[in-house]
């Protein structure tokens, strides 16, 4: 993805369903992140991968992605993250990642306000903040970004359905999707 700033080296990891960028951050201290992209379902002939990104525990072998570690490299942590995008469309040409912030779970609001520092009363200003900055990211650079990708948003409604429709610049979307635009040739 257009990315021009300075980026960690990552390590691919590719698995059956999934494939894994792994870097560690250098800020303040060393921190092992991952970026998981892994396949959700085939819909219409679409595959869906979800985007999922966090600190790596090792120990565990998990993704932690309810977390800001504020580690002073946001910019390299963040262009990294975006660098991964057309590696991950070079071995899946026709694949459409589906983006959402784990901030906008249902279940966060609740987590959030039992060690919430900021005070926010009834709205959660950390509610769908992961969400709001690759929202941001796509409107800042929709016009190039939009010349190789076509991106949707999606909004959740009742029953844990989707409302996906073509990306327009200024919709609050829950959901964010990019997919590679495919020249075919008749």
């Amino acid at each position: 993805m257009n990315n021009n700033g300075k980026i960690y080296d990552t390590t691919e990891v590719r698995g059956k369903r999934n494939i894994q960028y792994f870097f560690i951050s250098k800020g303040n201290v060393d921190i092992i992140k991952v970026i998981d992209l892994s396949y959700v379902e085939t819909i219409n002939g679409e595959d869906i991968y979800n985007f999922g990104f966090g600190d790596y525990n090792i120990t565990e072998d998990e993704i932690i992605d309810d977390v800001s570690t504020n580690n002073g490299d946001v910019y390299t942590v963040f262009n990294t993250v975006l660098s991964v995008i057309p590696k991950f469309f070079e071995l899946n040409v026709t694949a459409t990642l589906m983006v959402q912030g784990s901030d906008s779970r249902s279940r966060y609001k609740e987590a959030c306000r039992q060690n919430c520092r900021k005070k926010c009363g009834e709205r959660c200003k950390d509610l769908h903040r992961r969400i709001g900055v690759y929202r941001n990211y796509v409107e800042k650079n929709f016009k190039v970004l939009s010349k190789e990708y076509v991106f949707w948003g999606g909004i959740e409604v009742a029953g844990n359905q989707i409302i996906r429709e073509f990306y327009a610049p200024g919709v609050d979307y829950d959901i964010v999707f990019v997919a590679k635009k495919v020249n075919l040739v008749i």
